[in-house]
Parts: structure tokens; C-alpha cells; sequence
């Protein structure tokens, strides 16, 4: 992943570049980013440290995959469309919320989650990603 440099007059375009959010060092941009997470989290994540990666997802079907984020909550936004999105809470119950244009959700530390599309959707993400997991939906979990 190429730095920004000071001064540079060009906007981010979060279809394809992404943010680092951290409360030491502040936001850095994140050109080219296009879903590099693995090298994301070694550039710019430590142990205590996590910060937050801020990126944009167009998603036009169902996640394929329960996702956890350890490492803190997680806010998605959506900018477009509608998703019914899923978290699975520890006591096992599933709880579904369905959230369209300029509504958000959280999702908690450890809590696993996943999305049905109702309509594709634009969503902002603000993801603590250092330790996520994912593991496969069944068919049951739609």
C-alpha cells in the first residue's frame, strides 16, 4: 500500500481506497487499499492498537460468511439499498434488523454477524479488524 503524501490534492475514492483511523497517529489515508487487509493490519496495527479501517462495500448478495471483529464494535452504515443484517448474540438467540438509506448498525465486539441483501446495498464501514474471523453460513442461516 502506497502513503499519501502531505499536501496531495487528489480525494479519496472509497470504492477502491480506504482510511486508518487511530487515536496515536490519526487518519491515514489508504490508497489502493481495494480490500488489502492482510497488509493492512501488519502496516498499521498493533497488539493494544487496533484503530479502525474505514471502508465502502457495494454488496449485491447475501455475505457468504458469519463474520466476528474481537478487537472492538464494528458501525455499518448504509448509504444505498437495504440488508437484513444478523447478529448472533452469545446466548445463541439471532437477532435481525433491517436497515436502509442513512441508518446504521453496530455490531458488537465478539458478536457474530452477517447480511442478507434486500436490495443491493452501499454500506460505510468503520471495522476494528485486527483477530476477525469468519466461518461459513449454512443454508439454515438465511
Amino acid at each position: 500500500m502506497r502513503a499519501y503524501k502531505a499536501g496531495m490534492n487528489e480525494p479519496l475514492r472509497l470504492e477502491r481506497d480506504a482510511v486508518h483511523l487511530d487515536s496515536h497517529v490519526g487518519a491515514v489515508p489508504l490508497p489502493g487499499f481495494e480490500n488489502g487487509y492482510d497488509d493492512y493490519i501488519a502496516a498499521h496495527c498493533a497488539p493494544g492498537a487496533p484503530g479502525r479501517l474505514v471502508s465502502l462495500a457495494v454488496s449485491d448478495k447475501h455475505w457468504p460468511v458469519w463474520e466476528t471483529h474481537p478487537a472492538g464494535d464494528e458501525v455499518v452504515i448504509v448509504t444505498k439499498g437495504r440488508a437484513e443484517f444478523i447478529q448472533e448474540l452469545p446466548d445463541g438467540r439471532r437477532v435481525r434488523v433491517v436497515v436502509g438509506p442513512n441508518e446504521a448498525i453496530i455490531n458488537p465486539a465478539g458478536v457474530p454477524h452477517t447480511a442478507n441483501v434486500i436490495e443491493p446495498f452501499t454500506a460505510l464501514y468503520l471495522t476494528p479488524a485486527p483477530g476477525t474471523t469468519h466461518r461459513p453460513r449454512s443454508s439454515d442461516d438465511v
